[in-house]
């Protein structure tokens, strides 16, 4: 792996696992102890900030409680890994579990956006494919804490991730094969506890499949949680997958373009459009951020930034740090070259992190 120079922002942290799923995950709790701590403080203080006389810890039980109900779903050497890095990191279990599968009790990330480019819009007609994650709290450790995992798990794919201490499923990253993953909520009335949390079953998908077809039919198999968009890109292809917990369908591109934000297109999915959530409390973000009018305008902003004009890695990077597309809950700005097995993740050290400096990355 190679990294570019940076001039005025720090290198992206990056940690490099390998072995068994129990190895994977000590290693990675042991390396990273003190952000796990630092990230459940952080929600711990979230928690009292918002419980006015009651306390963080009867919500924060709470929610250990909720989160426990995904375990009897995740797959077997997910659990154990979930497990390694508890013990790596001298946490409780329940901790870890909780930040795994947080987005999949709150589903409250409405704002993300992507496009994957190919065929007429590259050069080379090769797919690049750029994306924006925007959350709505705990923004600043998110930036502070990102982490580029580059894991080599003992009997599948390698691949990398771009994520945050403890976290062990995949909602940004590429394999080895060169199949590109990113994970976007999409509002959907069809949820459950009963299935794989969604970032774990993502990442199954990019474990096991060399190609986007695969790694799309293995994802459709699993039964999921919540609604999302799933953007899946390689060299040559690239798919949406529409997504609710029992139900899917797939979008592809329009001569050489795909584009998502937080709600489904396709008529096959229209049924299940579920309602865009309130803006919590103490959010940074206005409740604009958080309705079907703002994923609209950001699908349409981002359809005419890329008509008919060559897409490559620096433009989608323009693309991606507009003022209409970005927000301030943009904690995650990144584009993937899949042929070249690079990436580009942003690092400006405030959201929207896009309007900071890419650093350039060959990850093989």
């Amino acid at each position: 792996m190679s990294k570019a120079p940076l001039t005025g922002s720090p290198p992206l942290r990056t940690l490099e696992l390998s072995g068994t799923p129990r190895e994977l995950g000590r290693q990675h709790g042991r390396a990273l102890a003190g952000e796990i701590r630092a990230l459940r403080r952080t929600l711990l203080a979230y928690l009292a900030r918002i419980s006015l006389f009651g306390g963080a810890l009867p919500l924060y039980a709470l929610m250990l409680f909720l989160g426990k109900r995904f375990w009897p779903y995740i797959p077997t050497r997910f659990q154990e890994e979930i497990a390694g890095v508890a013990a790596g990191a001298q946490v409780g279990l329940g901790t870890i579990l909780l930040l795994n599968v947080i987005d999949d009790l709150a589903n409250n990330s409405p704002r993300c956006s992507a496009l994957a480019a190919g065929e007429k819009y590259t050069g080379d007609g090769l797919y690049l494919l750029g994306r924006n994650l925007d959350y709505p709290l705990f923004i600043e450790a998110m930036v502070r804490q990102q982490t580029l995992f580059l894991l080599e798990p003992a009997q599948s794919l390698p691949l990398a991730s771009l994520a945050w201490p403890g976290y062990v499923g995949v909602c940004t990253g590429m394999n080895r094969a060169g199949v590109a993953l990113a994970q976007l909520t999409s509002m959907s009335r069809g949820r459950t506890f009963r299935g794989a949390p969604a970032a774990l079953r993502f990442r199954q998908g990019l474990e096991g499949a060399a190609g986007v077809s695969a790694a799309a039919a293995l994802i459709l198999e699993a039964p999921g949680t919540i609604g999302n968009n799933l953007m899946l890109c390689s060299s040559r292809e690239a798919v949406c997958l529409e997504l609710a917990a029992r139900r899917g369908t797939v979008r592809h591109p329009q001569d050489g373009l795909l584009l998502a934000t937080n709600h489904y297109q396709s008529g096959a999915m229209a049924s299940l459009k579920g309602r865009f959530p309130p803006r919590p409390p103490f959010s940074p973000l206005a409740s604009h951020h958080f309705t079907e009018a703002y994923s609209q305008a950001r699908l349409a902003r981002l359809r005419e930034l890329a008509a008919d004009r060559p897409l490559a890695p620096g433009k989608i990077q323009e693309i991606l740090a507009d003022p209409r597309i970005a927000n301030g809950g943009t904690v995650v700005s990144a584009v993937f070259a899949p042929a070249a097995q690079k990436i580009w993740v942003a690092r400006g050290v405030q959201p929207p992190v896009c309007q900071g400096p890419f650093q350039e990355i060959a990850l093989w």
